[in-house]
């Protein structure tokens, strides 16, 4: 395995953030497996789907976007910052986008800075919201609210019938005193062994009915 990396990204476990180096062809396998959650949506091919990170989180948003690619959607992005949020709310008005990933505080924070009704920008979308925005997006009318949660360098979101997945092949999920702890699979330039991600919450031993068989997990 070559001594440099292709990517440096980071994650954060409560404050403090730790850089994480990886291989392009990690993120390209991640993505192709997040496939099984998305498609559970039934979008239309050529939709648009809109993912709002910031660049540190190319680790784990990444291979979120080589799904929508895999599936024949359209990606867009936008800055995980309330600075930018006016750009959410144009790619939601110009391209109607059927879904947006990564939705925070700060998008919320930034609309509403900017004279936006967050509601009114989401309304008819699968919105899947962070941790900090999921109380505020999960009341919303008309929007299809589901969750993501970053688990160290991973990614979770929600299907289409409201379960987080985790990709069991490239990621092992348990739970000790719980807090939800992440370790590698497979190959990896930078493999992890039960880091904590700090994020709270169990595994779950019940198939999901939206057919997927990646992990999944409960958040508190």
């Amino acid at each position: 395995m070559t001594s440099n990396p292709d990517i440096v990204g980071s994650y954060v476990v409560g404050a403090r953030r730790e850089f994480y180096s990886a291989m392009r062809t990690e993120l390209d396998r991640s993505g192709t497996r997040m496939v099984r959650t998305l498609q559970t949506f039934g979008f239309a091919p050529q939709s648009f789907v809109l993912t709002i990170s910031s660049t540190p989180e190319v680790i784990q948003f990444a291979p979120f976007e080589a799904a929508v690619q895999q599936l024949g959607l359209f990606g867009i992005n936008a800055d995980d910052s309330p600075f930018d949020a006016g750009r959410v709310e144009s790619i939601s008005r110009q391209f109607n986008p059927v879904g947006m990933m990564g939705v925070s505080a700060q998008t919320l924070e930034g609309l509403k800075m900017m004279g936006h009704d967050p509601e009114a920008v989401f309304r008819g979308r699968v919105i899947w919201a962070r941790p900090d925005a999921w109380a505020t997006v999960s009341q919303m009318k008309d929007v299809v609210a589901r969750r993501c949660v970053q688990l160290g360098p991973a990614l979770g979101f929600e299907c289409a019938d409201g379960q987080v997945h985790v990709d069991r092949w490239e990621w092992e999920v348990t739970a000790e005193s719980g807090a939800l702890m992440l370790s590698s699979r497979l190959n990896r330039f930078e493999p992890v062994s039960k880091l904590n991600t700090g994020v709270l919450g169990s595994v779950s031993s019940k198939a999901c009915s939206c057919g997927n068989p990646d992990t999944v997990i409960e958040l508190v």
